[in-house]
């Protein structure tokens, strides 16, 4: 790693830092024209940010950045059965899988699209000279289910996988801090021989962490995952609904109506307002998250029901509270 590439490590650091301080004081702004300033200050750092980044991106590293696994003929490291090599040229097949999420968002993981959010992109080009039919599968061992595909492969011809195993939602319950966890790639043709079976270390983001960014590995590349903050919106939890009781007790009526004909929703929307003052909740700035390899952008949330339970909130431990609740009482 040269000098260069240190120095602008470091200040890409000393940048996420200084954006993170200008992002926190941003809950102590009261005037608009203070909060166009700090947003502007924000906005510059992170401009600044992305100029370092790709000047980083652009910097030679002094080794060549390999996929997770290959089985090409330039492999380092070619697949061997009992001393015979089974690379391009005994198995006529090129093979290459590449990891596009290092970090894995499990609070919002079961709402990704395999398509648009894969987590296993592979590709395998059949240069023998005879069709060859192989399964590819794929796993998160001790958290998820297995991802398959069987594919067909003409002489001459490739195909491409994407893959997003399951993720076993009773082993996330208690999954409340960053874990280490090991990714299973396994290539076999359906004659029951192995190709290859890598595996690789991954990161299990805390339950409670809410994803913001998530770097591809592949490309280096950001996925920008806000658009999942609702799945931290929880209308049907007990806690939530057993709350509307309260709710509807600060409301004129003693009732809850919806969006039926005739109805005030605003005198609704005050009830939900006035029952959380009346719980005297604490803003607690708890945002934080660990994050070692700066491979993910993400905030510590709690849930709703947390929020009620403990009598703390940060603005969007708040607003998902609210929204919870207003989508509980059909609002």
């Amino acid at each position: 790693m040269s000098d260069r590439t240190i120095e602008l490590q470091q200040d890409a650091y000393d940048l996420r830092l200084q954006i993170n301080r200008l992002e926190e004081e941003l809950h102590a702004i009261t005037t608009p024209a203070a909060l166009s300033t700090q947003l502007a200050q924000i906005a510059g750092a992170r401009r600044q940010l992305d100029q370092i980044q790709q000047q980083l991106n652009a910097e030679p590293s002094g080794q060549t950045r390999e996929p997770i696994l290959s089985l090409q003929s330039h492999s380092p490291q070619p697949v061997t059965r009992g001393g015979v090599t089974r690379g391009v040229e005994t198995t006529g097949l090129e093979a290459t899988v590449e990891l596009k999420m290092q970090y894995v968002p499990t609070a919002i993981y079961h709402l990704l699209n395999v398509e648009t959010d894969p987590f296993v992109y592979g590709r395998v080009a059949n240069r023998s000279a005879k069709t060859r039919r192989l399964r590819f599968t794929s796993y998160i061992e001790g958290y998820s289910a297995r991802a398959v595909d069987t594919v067909e492969i003409p002489r001459d011809e490739q195909a491409e996988l994407l893959q997003l195993p399951t993720l076993f939602p009773e082993r996330l319950q208690h999954l409340t801090e960053l874990t280490r966890a090991t990714l299973n790639v396994l290539v076999e043709d359906l004659d029951g021989n192995v190709e290859t079976h890598k595996t690789t270390p991954i990161w299990l983001l805390a339950r409670n962490s809410a994803p913001l960014y998530v770097r591809d590995p592949s490309t280096n590349g950001w996925n920008d995952l806000t658009r999942y903050l609702g799945a931290f919106v929880t209308p049907n939890a007990p806690a939530i609904m057993h709350f509307l009781r309260e709710v509807a007790d600060h409301h004129p009526q003693k009732q809850l109506f919806g969006y039926q004909e005739g109805q005030d929703v605003l005198s609704q929307v005050r009830a939900v307002f006035d029952a959380l003052q009346a719980v005297q909740l604490t803003y607690v700035n708890s945002t934080v998250t660990f994050n070692p390899e700066e491979s993910a952008r993400s905030q510590r949330v709690r849930l709703p029901s947390e929020s009620l339970a403990e009598k703390q909130a940060n603005c969007i431990d708040g607003t998902l509270l609210f929204a919870s609740l207003l989508e509980a009482a059909s609002l």
